[in-house]
């Protein structure tokens, strides 16, 4: 457990009521559609969703709402019409952090086939670096079928994708259950996953199973909320699975003995 007077707040989102029930467009923007649009089919995963706006609210806290289409779907995906509708935001372009303690309270969804997510991307794979060279750090994976199961993994080169360097950690209960808070604790050549303030697993550069192995963590990163329905992560949905909700109380970044940044780009 960290010490409280370690840290520092340096950023913090509660989502608050907007007059559109967008989350704020100073710090985030939505991702749309099933990846198409950015040569990943599917989001690269075989997912299920159409990724909309409408199914995003923020009012004193963030809702992701998955909910299966009835009928005949009218927006059109790789395999087809659309089964299920969901949201995804990101911060690339307007908030970058860099090192720090980053906390995110949130209550996963609940249904086997819900894929909830918070990760960061490194800035640089806007700037050229193409994935998994930019540096993918998983703060949190769910799996539906997995109601207690907490995995964090980082992607690189040599170690992405199915091969990424992974752990877990086995809740006492249900994370749809009540708000949890999810953590790192990310310096230059470590980051430490913590689990309602207890660490649970930690990766250091050029040790263990990073011997010999890129690091591309010491720059800017972006993250990235979203709750993914099906794909090879999670398996085939529920077919009675009609809706899912994914809840972000708030998200907080702080400074952790010194150090840790944020940079906010003007919108």
């Amino acid at each position: 457990m960290l010490s409280s007077d370690a840290k520092t707040l340096l950023w913090c989102e509660e989502f608050l009521p907007t007059c559109d029930g967008q989350p704020n467009p100073e710090f985030w923007t939505p991702d749309l559609g099933d990846g198409s649009q950015h040569g990943l089919v599917g989001w690269g995963n075989h997912e299920r969703e159409f990724y909309t706006t409408n199914s995003l609210n923020a009012d004193n806290g963030l809702t992701i709402t998955a909910a299966r289409e009835e009928g005949v779907s009218h927006i059109e995906t790789y395999y087809g019409p659309a089964e299920w509708t969901s949201g995804k935001i990101h911060t690339n372009g307007k908030v970058f952090f860099k090192y720090g303690y980053l906390e995110i309270s949130a209550k996963m969804p609940k249904g086997v086939g819900t894929w909830p997510a918070l990760w960061l991307l490194g800035k640089s794979i806007s700037e050229g670096t193409a994935w998994p060279a930019c540096g993918e750090i998983d703060l949190f994976e769910g799996n539906g079928a997995k109601p207690r199961t907490i995995q964090g993994t980082l992607h690189a080169t040599g170690y992405a994708g199915e091969s990424g360097i992974t752990g877990f950690h086995e809740s006492l209960t249900d994370l749809s259950e009540s708000f949890n808070r999810f953590a790192i604790d990310w310096r230059e050549d470590s980051i430490e996953w913590f689990f309602n303030d207890h660490s649970f697993q930690k990766f250091t550069r050029g040790q263990g199973d990073f011997a010999g192995k890129e690091w591309p963590f010491n720059g800017y990163f972006y993250l990235i909320i979203n709750q993914a329905i099906g794909g090879w992560f999670v398996g085939e949905v529920d077919p009675d699975l009609q809706t899912s909700n994914l809840e972000i109380a708030n998200i907080k970044h702080f400074m952790i003995d010194g150090i840790g940044e944020v940079k906010t780009v003007k919108y």
